[in-house]
């Protein structure tokens, strides 16, 4: 995907140049065109990524660790729900589904950006928190849920 992406960076870069340099019109379309269908092959590709997502949310239920499981399934839930609506964005932006809200859809999509993101951290502290207690000999379950409930309760409380 990254060289996809470098491709197509490369292609306006080109035609930018191109443009300054005085190339033929004709050059200048077929470059902008290429960068077109690189744009678009790249976001035909990002539409499986709610898939993957899903299936890396099926394989976090299995962790044994209650606090890992929770935090890691909900963040590829909430990840694949961002996808999910980073592609209805899309099919709005592209034509295909003209009617679509973006701004609502943007917002969604930003909320489960986010909450992904904090759940991720949530994780993080809590392995943190581990390796400090597996230094000190403390247990702290019951304080790291409550740490990560306490990140939650805002969220819980935005409108859908």
């Amino acid at each position: 995907m990254g060289k996809l992406r470098a491709a197509q960076y490369a292609c306006s870069l080109l035609g930018h140049a191109l443009q300054k340099h005085g190339a033929s019109p004709e050059l200048q379309r077929q470059i902008r065109q290429l960068e077109g269908h690189l744009s678009l092959g790249r976001k035909l590709l990002r539409l499986g990524n709610s898939a993957d997502a899903l299936e890396s949310a099926k394989r976090a239920v299995h962790l044994s660790d209650v606090v890992l499981r929770f935090c890691i399934t909900v963040s590829h839930l909430n990840r694949a729900l961002y996808f999910a609506c980073d592609n209805v964005l899309w099919a709005g932006k592209s034509g295909l589904a003209p009617r679509v809200d973006q701004e609502k859809w943007a917002q969604r999509s930003f909320r489960y950006y986010l909450f992904s993101l904090i759940m991720n951290l949530s994780r993080d502290a809590y392995e943190i928190r581990l390796l400090m207690e597996q230094e000190s000999s403390a247990c702290g379950l019951v304080s790291s849920i409550l740490s990560i409930l306490t990140l939650i309760c805002p969220w819980l409380r935005l409108k859908p």
